[in-house]
């Protein structure tokens, strides 16, 4: 088969859904865009994009050109709830993801919750989980050392009322302050904005959307440091290709998650991730996470949970290690991306049908060996 999937660079979203999907996939000629150039219109079977691409706004006009099946991937719930900081601009913008799923040849989703919700505009929609694709690229298991036993979060602005959960837990570490260091992973301030400003580079509205995101940054800063009286680090965010480099300063992972339905419809990718650095987890008993009873994390079921857990591992290095090894093992056994893929190339073969291009070698001439797909 020959896939092209489009992707911006920067999006963490088509990283994990089309690049490495792609990159993975055995007996393909995978290529990965942010735009289709002419030279690349003819010979595909399937595009495979991620929520939204530039292409969207008529499908029937685009299909006249580039005559392929159309893959539309959701990994999360295209309805947020109204205190999400993104509400009014995915509400803007609802009619043409739902035009989008009802237009696609088939869809593909994260859980059977997001399943659910898809169903009603697409019967044609398939689970394919997110994977792993463990030992490769970033997903290694380096870690640097540390004198101290580090918490470890890592997210982005969206996530701040999950932050706050644990703001009253974290007070109760004050005991243990000689011996932690509180690692708080995706921060981004408004230098830069500003330097831009100052050079005419940027106008005021994204000079303000950059001191409104250091400010929530500040916020989650303050409830995961007990206002900064902890020790601390704060490690910039990265691009998707690298941000794993965050995980490497990290001896336990917390993964607070606020119960609601939206939330159901993400995966559980931070669970994973973890488990690449064989990193232990105390994770909230919600979905997504609670979907996956049998990982070897520590549950969450009520607030005094979290300080019981972090006393246990900061207290047991041996725990760490014996819980992050046990993470690692189930993680990949279940959720390995080579296994996944192997159904979502079927699935794909399936659309095709006689249309597909069969028995093309992998990009790099090989047949059956890992053929990470192009980015541009």
């Amino acid at each position: 088969m020959r896939i092209i999937g489009l992707s911006n660079k920067n999006s963490g979203c088509g990283y994990h859904r089309v690049l490495l999907p792609l990159g993975f996939m055995q007996n393909i000629k995978g290529y990965v865009t942010n735009i289709i150039t002419e030279d690349k219109i003819y010979g595909w079977d399937i595009i495979l994009y991620n929520r939204l691409c530039q292409y969207d706004s008529n499908w029937e006009e685009f299909r006249k050109i580039i005559n392929c099946k159309i893959v539309l991937d959701l990994d999360d719930y295209w309805v947020l709830p109204p205190n999400h900081i993104n509400y009014y601009d995915y509400e803007r913008l609802r009619p043409k993801i739902e035009n989008n799923i009802r237009t696609a040849d088939m869809v593909t989703v994260t859980n059977k919750t997001l399943f659910d919700k898809v169903y009603p505009l697409n019967n044609n929609v398939h689970i394919f989980e997110n994977g792993i694709p463990f030992g490769y690229n970033q997903f290694i298991e380096d870690r640097r050392t540390d004198d101290r036993v580090r918490i470890f979060w890592a997210g982005s602005v969206t996530h701040e009322d999950d932050i706050k959960i644990l703001r009253n837990p974290i007070q109760k570490l004050k005991a243990h302050a000689s011996k932690i260091k509180m690692v708080l992973g995706g921060w981004q301030d408004s230098k830069f904005a500003r330097e831009q400003y100052a050079k005419n580079e940027i106008n005021q509205y994204a000079l303000a959307g950059a001191i409104r995101t250091e400010e929530i940054w500040q916020r989650m800063f303050s409830a995961f440091t007990a206002g900064g009286s902890l020790p601390y680090a704060k490690l910039h965010g990265t691009g998707p290709n690298n941000y794993m480099q965050m995980y490497e300063n990290a001896d336990i992972m917390v993964i607070p998650l606020e119960d609601s339905t939206w939330h159901g419809c993400k995966s559980n990718l931070k669970i994973l991730e973890a488990a690449s650095k064989r990193i232990p987890c105390i994770v909230s008993n919600v979905q997504p996470y609670s979907n996956d009873i049998d990982a070897p994390v520590f549950w969450v079921n009520s607030q005094k949970d979290w300080f019981i857990h972090l006393n246990n591992l900061i207290l047991n290095p041996e725990l760490r290690t014996e819980y992050g090894n046990k993470l690692y093992e189930w993680a990949k056994a279940k959720y390995n991306l080579a296994d996944i893929n192997i159904r979502r190339r079927k699935a794909f073969a399936d659309l095709c049908g006689s249309q597909t291009h069969l028995g093309v070698l992998s990009e790099n001439g090989r047949d059956g060996e890992l053929s990470p797909a192009h980015s541009t």
